[in-house]
């Protein structure tokens, strides 16, 4: 007898499926893509020892000539030096509510510009996933939106949500409290939104990086996956949404 499909189990095995759609293949797509990370100065993720470790890094140059990709070197050289023993590490980063993943097999210390970087091939394949039927929206201070997650003593904590679509939203974490790889499935979590009643919502961890790469201080934001999502929930998130676009049209006309 086959094992039974839980709505978690089936929204991973969904999600699997949309990878496979933005699976990039060809060696000029995915160098323009990687540029693009570095232009935008996109935090990335890098894991590794079969994904017990994490430390963040970034693209600073691609260098087709080469075959190489220089990141930014970690300021904690027992970790860097973990990391370039590794035969296996696991790259992601998010670009405007684009996630990005990627994986190579070796990586060597070397010298850009000067100073000690991350160097590693140009990776074969590069997901990008992009959801273009989730349209995303940043939430203005005026209309807040907010997240209430269970902690460790059974209280609750309450976080911003930065930005929000149909399929998800990012909260930030401005005392840096989550420690959450991705993967992780929060299922006591409460989605307030402005004029609606609060709701009970499950959310799947999908990154985790610095709000402000160059600002500790600015603290750090989850990007999060609705799971199962009750539909009415998700009318009231459409509605939320309209309005907040609304109101973004009459602020620039």
């Amino acid at each position: 007898m086959s094992e039974p499909t839980t709505p978690v189990k089936q929204a991973r095995q969904d999600s699997a499926v949309n990878q496979e759609e933005f699976l990039v293949a060809n060696r000029i797509g995915i160098v323009q893509k990687l540029r693009q990370l570095a232009k935008n100065n996109c935090m990335v993720s890098a894991t590794f020892n079969g994904g017990t470790q994490t430390m963040n890094t970034a693209i600073l140059e691609v260098i087709r000539d080469m075959d190489l990709v220089a990141l930014d070197y970690g300021p904690n050289e027992s970790i860097n030096q973990q990391m370039l023993k590794a035969d296996r590490i696991i790259f992601k980063s998010e670009l405007e509510g684009i996630d990005v993943q990627f994986t190579v097999s070796s990586i060597t210390k070397a010298k850009y510009q000067g100073q000690p970087v991350f160097a590693i091939p140009i990776p074969d394949t590069l997901l990008w996933i992009q959801r273009r039927q989730a349209y995303r929206v940043r939430v203005p201070l005026g209309v807040p939106a907010h997240v209430e997650l269970v902690n460790e003593s059974g209280g609750t904590d309450r976080y911003t949500v930065l930005d929000i679509s149909a399929g998800g939203l990012a909260i930030l974490d401005e005392k840096y409290r989550l420690n959450l790889e991705p993967g992780t499935l929060l299922d006591r979590c409460r989605l307030l939104l402005p004029e609606h009643e609060a709701a009970e919502i499950v959310l799947e961890v999908r990154s985790r990086f610095p709000n402000n790469r160059n600002q500790r201080e600015a603290g750090q934001r989850l990007g999060c996956a609705f799971v199962n999502l009750n539909m009415a929930v998700g009318a009231n998130i459409q509605r939320y949404i309209h309005a907040l676009e609304i109101l973004r049209k009459r602020t620039e006309d």
